[in-house]
């Protein structure tokens, strides 16, 4: 081969493609070692683990929060079939039964579920005694007879939706 003379254009386009293809080399070598590292972090995990062992970490996880999710879900239903029934009205007049005798310490409490089902309580306040009286209540009615201030407590408490 002789060096003294110049190189053909032939040649200078084989050193051309050569020179590409190193640097497209170079440049893939970069990027795969960039990879690598990458790779080999997110599979040792934070805690040194492996990736399988966070994700199964991760699944058992999910599957206590589903069954806590389940859990609340049946108290939650349990809740709303017992709410109708709950004590959820209170209708309260307090009045004097002795016009001329002391002030409204006497009172009626109605305490009623959704189904206006409950308790009338009064209580009679005198210089010399309480007396305090109960009646049951189913749908809104008493089967003893009511005052008008028994029957202005259950009003009350109706009201108070």
């Amino acid at each position: 081969m002789d060096f003294s003379r110049g190189f053909s254009l032939v040649e200078l386009l084989l050193f051309l493609i050569l020179g590409v293809l190193l640097v497209w080399i170079g440049t893939l070598e970069y990027r795969l070692l960039r990879l690598t590292r990458t790779l080999r972090y997110m599979f040792t995990g934070r805690t040194g683990g492996d990736l399988e062992q966070v994700l199964r970490e991760y699944m058992e996880r999910m599957d206590r929060t589903d069954e806590t999710i389940r859990q609340f879900n049946q108290r939650a239903t349990l809740i709303e079939q017992k709410a109708p029934f709950n004590v959820s009205h209170v209708g309260v007049v307090r009045f004097n039964p002795f016009a001329d005798k002391g002030g409204d310490q006497s009172f009626a409490v109605a305490f009623l579920d959704d189904h206006q089902d409950g308790v009338v309580f009064t209580g009679l306040h005198s210089r010399s005694d309480v007396r305090v009286y109960a009646k049951p209540i189913v749908g809104g009615t008493s089967t003893y007879p009511l005052t008008n201030e028994e029957a202005e407590a259950i009003n009350r408490a109706v009201m108070k939706k």
